[in-house]
């Protein structure tokens, strides 16, 4: 009988210990503490239906306010603002119009013509002077481009899908990076972005930050990246609303505030792709998208 009773026993304990994390993770939902180290409230636990404040989530941190989350939104924008030297895409090793000679797709007098209209053009692309003499198609820089970042080609004139995903970024941000989302895998928490002007690493980091997905790069002809630009205005519902001045961390901070407020967002991320500072909203509704100008140091 005493061994029957240990042996109960020991079966108790050892179903409380497989509870205990389960508890523990109950205690975690229901308990949270501000993420804001000098506020009043940061060690007072409260369960969250007793709370009456307007807290929110910054990159994943919890805040118990608005005053507590708008000054880790300031040091957030004061961490993204650009350096004095302007960031600029990573140059691949072989200008496109050597890797073309190399693979033998145009000539050496085609390339010198090319980059003859280029000088007296001021600058340009190479592609866009290869193009204007007839020595290689939009194919052949496509395929170009594609072969010299390592990257697939994606048939955006032929699949129609950007159509489903394309709305995972604010349309300004594409048409300044000249780059769309192409294809989401769902199932594989996966995000492929198709460029023209080679691949924008930055560009890719951010939408990662911002979306929780993995994304992979691919290249698009330009044209039919333009087509689908140009479809999307028409089909826009709710645009991103952009600043075009430039704005200090505590004028974005606040201003981020006001719009959390005013959508009741649950959650905020913030991450910089190219010249602009994004800001994502997340409510119980569609999610609302600010675009900042970051052209210079602001202090």
């Amino acid at each position: 009988m005493a061994e029957r009773y240990s042996n109960s026993q020991n079966y108790s304990i050892a179903r409380g210990r497989l509870r205990l994390p389960g508890r523990l993770a109950s205690l975690g939902k229901m308990v949270r503490v501000c993420q804001n180290r000098a506020c009043l409230q940061r060690r007072v636990v409260w369960p969250d239906w007793l709370r009456k404040d307007d807290g929110v989530c910054l990159q994943g941190q919890w805040y118990c306010s608005s005053g507590c989350f708008e000054l880790a939104a300031q040091a957030v924008f004061r961490r993204l603002l650009p350096s004095p030297e302007p960031a600029r895409r990573r140059p691949h090793r072989i200008p496109i119009g050597l890797f073309l000679l190399s693979r033998g797709t145009i000539n050496n007098e085609q390339l010198k013509l090319a980059l003859d209209l280029q000088k007296e053009k001021g600058g340009g692309r190479i592609g866009k002077f290869l193009r204007q003499i007839q020595a290689a198609s939009e194919q052949d820089i496509t395929d170009g481009l594609a072969a010299q970042w390592g990257c697939p080609v994606y048939p955006l004139g032929q699949a129609r899908d950007f159509l489903k995903c394309a709305s995972l970024l604010p349309l300004t941000l594409l048409e300044t990076g000249r780059m769309l989302p192409v294809h989401h895998l769902r199932s594989a928490q996966m995000l492929y972005i198709g460029f023209v002007e080679g691949i924008d690493h930055s560009a890719l980091y951010a939408v990662e930050q911002m979306l929780r997905l993995r994304t992979v790069p691919c290249v698009v002809a330009e044209s039919e990246l333009l087509e689908a630009l140009n479809s999307l205005r028409h089909s826009e519902s709710e645009p991103a609303t952009v600043f075009d001045s430039p704005a200090s961390p505590v004028e974005m901070a606040r201003i981020t505030r006001s719009y959390a407020r005013q959508v009741n967002a649950t959650d905020v991320w913030i991450a910089r792709s190219g010249r602009f500072i994004w800001s994502r909203l997340q409510s119980a509704l569609e999610p609302k998208d600010i675009l900042f100008q970051a052209l210079g140091d602001v202090s």
